[in-house]
């Protein structure tokens, strides 16, 4: 998998941009940066959406790839929003809504949308072209599911914004040697503790102990979400875990998995 970092923080700010993940050029692991980053082109390249919750920082530029593929003459099929239906539910009731934002899974017709909603459960596997994917709930603030992508053997671990958790932990063990990397979250500083358990994130400690619960030890562990304002402190901190392979990603990295 070729996997493309839109963005990646917890915050947005100048040089910062929030989560957004571009695999093998197609697809989309959550979309709260896109069409700042992408170019026209690159946008109607994209056929499915995967998103981990409702949380702006994580869908905003869904609504405006949503505007942009609207008015572009080339695109002959909608895009695809994938998530749980109550994830679904939030976004229709709180984003495409005809007051927020137009209601694009009709526009310009019912029967030619411009995106389309597709619920998936928990647990049951579902393919989109080469990949095959499974949603794993999370501890977070609000509705949250992580996600598992497999091609041709190998797996990827996409852990949203999440507090310390378990079911994920037990999945990625069952999965043993075949999960090639896994992406996870650290939010805010160890002094921020009792913030980052209120909102359902992690701070390297947590971080540190939620890896306690994963059996296999050589495989690439990229950290994500950091708050800019504390992105000293906490690289600082992740840099005393004493576990191999951990990489705090940036903005507009490529990697291959």
């Amino acid at each position: 998998m070729k996997i493309r970092v839109l963005g990646c923080y917890g915050a947005q700010m100048p040089g910062f941009n929030t989560t957004g993940f571009l695999v093998d050029d197609t697809m989309l692991v959550d979309a709260g940066t896109v069409t700042k980053v992408l170019s026209l082109e690159e946008q109607l390249a994209i056929n499915n959406v995967l998103i981990t919750h409702g949380h702006l920082d994580h869908v905003q530029d869904l609504l405006f790839l949503a505007d942009n593929l609207s008015i572009a003459n080339s695109r002959t099929k909608p895009v695809c929003v994938i998530s749980t239906e109550d994830i679904l539910n939030d976004l229709r009731t709180h984003l495409f809504n005809d007051v927020i934002w137009p209601d694009f899974s009709v526009i310009p017709s019912p029967e030619k949308p411009v995106i389309t909603f597709k619920a998936i459960t928990p647990g049951v596997p579902f393919v989109l072209n080469d990949l095959r994917g499974t949603a794993v709930s999370v501890s977070h603030a609000v509705n949250a599911v992580s996600y598992i992508l497999e091609k041709d053997g190998s797996m990827v671990l996409f852990i949203s914004d999440t507090g310390p958790t378990e079911d994920v932990w037990k999945e990625a063990n069952r999965i043993g040697t075949s999960l090639k990397a896994l992406f996870v979250e650290v939010s805010f500083p160890n002094s921020m503790s009792a913030m980052a358990l209120a909102a359902g994130h992690l701070t390297p400690e947590h971080l540190k102990q939620e890896l306690s619960k994963l059996d296999v030890d050589d495989i690439p562990i990229f950290i994500y979400h950091i708050k800019p304002q504390y992105r000293e402190a906490i690289t600082e901190e992740i840099g005393r875990i004493q576990r191999k392979n951990l990489r705090i990603i940036s903005d507009g990295d490529i990697l291959q998995v």
